[in-house]
């Protein structure tokens, strides 16, 4: 009991400020229903607004300027299109714009077992996603398997879990077939003709050279990161609170942050510190020395098929009481979101964060969020690295990463490091691990820094899933 009287006690210092934080009564759990595990869904474009896309030449002013209130406006503005209703609803659920939009498995689909139909491999992404789908098939992020080690097993009911999602132009462009050496032409969405695109190069053409046609101004990427909330009872997800927080400061991995959300699948109120019966009802807090309580509305979430669960389940290892069920929750815990609206793309990335913002705003805040933005969506803080530098052609490094992603051990250097940087030393490789920062100390030169632009590679204009094909099709 006196372990829970502390943590009760730091909690009542963390949420000081915040507007209304104070008890709450928690409500049942609702009841699992059948889900569907496909359905037909249309991927839906973000509309053309005055804020998107914006020109380039009004882009790289805000970078010739630093002007960095204008970059985080710009992100705010692509998150609350992105989280637009789309008119559509999947398991009684309404969509927003971004959920519909193609995955990885419907922009690279897997190559089929031997000796069956080919007929998923020889479809365009247009029919596959004109057909029922899965709207989410969860995995373990590709980048935690750039050769610098794994993800270390999570201890909460939570781990990073995630799945690549493709705008409509993004997805045509990636499954199109586009000129290349010899006269030949290469789909993006097939690693063996990437592979084919790579060995074909003209002997004497330079490293610069060898690069894929540069995606269309309308194409977005995102990673979707998501965690799990039991139906029943209250499900420990940590809460980002910077480096100091956490029993590895060094690599602050979620499972090592010491300040914790109780979170309620059915509750309602606000964000308010948690109280001793509900923390003793955790049968494993692990490092959590601070908790809160909060409702799962603080989150954007969706309801697990059992489909969904499975996959959920296989991608962490989980089982037992652990394990995902059909009618538990995927609650997006983060998103890295890039634009390809100027040549070096945009850069934005946000995770949750509800109530306060993380102490000294770092790596980023909620600071300069739209009014009109509502909902779950304004429990996320948001950076920007729109520039390697925070100046143009300065030598101060932008820092900006994602707390669910890049504090893993298989990301060196992450805390410190900025998504420009990472991304545009994605390449196509013969064989053998693409070259991968190991630490962001200075800027690279895209794309003739030896280290990571040789004449065995072809850069892949900044897209780490374009590289990261995983089954030959």
């Amino acid at each position: 009991m006196r372990k829970i009287a502390i943590a009760t006690a730091a909690t009542v210092a963390l949420c000081a400020g915040l507007a209304g934080c104070d008890k709450a009564p928690e409500a049942s759990a609702p009841k699992p229903e059948a889900l569907l595990d496909v359905a037909v869904i249309t991927p839906v474009p973000l509309p053309t607004t005055p804020n998107y896309p914006v020109a380039a030449a009004t882009i790289n002013g805000w970078i010739a300027n630093a002007d960095t209130a204008a970059m985080r406006n710009h992100a705010w503005q692509l998150w609350q299109a992105m989280a637009q209703p789309s008119g559509q609803s999947f398991n009684g659920q309404s969509l927003p714009i971004w959920e519909t939009w193609a995955g990885t498995a419907d922009v690279f689909p897997p190559a089929p077992p031997a000796g069956a139909a080919t007929a998923a491999t020889t479809t365009t992404v247009a029919q596959r996603v004109a057909a029922p789908r899965k709207l989410r098939v969860f995995q373990q992020p590709n980048q935690f398997h750039h050769g610098r080690g794994g993800i270390t097993p999570a201890k909460f009911d939570t781990t990073v879990t995630s799945f690549n999602k493709f705008s409509p132009e993004a997805a045509t462009f990636l499954d199109a077939s586009h000129p290349g050496p010899g006269g030949a032409s290469y789909r993006y969405s097939s690693t063996s003709d990437m592979q084919k695109l790579n060995a074909s190069w003209p002997q004497g053409t330079t490293p610069q050279d060898r690069g894929v046609q540069d995606f269309p101004v309308r194409g977005i990427e995102l990673k979707p990161v998501f965690g799990l909330v039991h139906a029943k009872g209250l499900t420990v997800q940590p809460l980002w609170q910077g480096p100091s927080a956490s029993t590895n400061a060094q690599n602050p991995e979620p499972q090592t942050w010491t300040t914790c959300v109780l979170v309620a699948p059915a509750g309602q109120g606000p964000v308010r510190p948690a109280t001793p019966r509900e923390i003793a009802s955790i049968r494993d807090p692990g490092p959590c020395k601070t908790f809160l309580w909060a409702p799962m509305s603080t989150f954007y979430s969706v309801k697990l098929s059992a489909a969904e669960a499975q996959d959920y389940n296989t991608a962490n290892g989980l089982t037992g009481d652990q394990a995902a069920v059909a009618g538990d929750f995927a609650v997006l815990q983060a998103m890295h979101v890039n634009s390809k609206e100027i040549p070096f793309w945009t850069w934005q990335t946000f995770w949750w964060q509800p109530g306060a913002d993380t102490p000294n705003g770092f790596p980023g805040s909620k600071q300069g969020q739209p009014a009109s933005l509502t909902g779950p969506w304004t429990n996320y803080a948001t950076c920007t690295a729109y520039d390697q530098t925070t100046t143009q052609g300065g030598s101060t490094m932008t820092v900006c990463f994602n707390p669910y992603l890049e504090t893993s051990t298989g990301i060196p250097a992450g805390i410190t490091s900025n998504c420009m940087s990472c991304h545009g030393v994605a390449v196509i490789v013969a064989s053998g691990t693409p070259p991968y920062p190991a630490d962001y100390k200075k800027p690279i030169a895209f794309f003739s820094d030896p280290l990571y632009f040789t004449t065995s590679n072809t850069h892949a204009d900044f897209s780490w899933a374009l590289a990261g094909n995983s089954d030959p099709n």
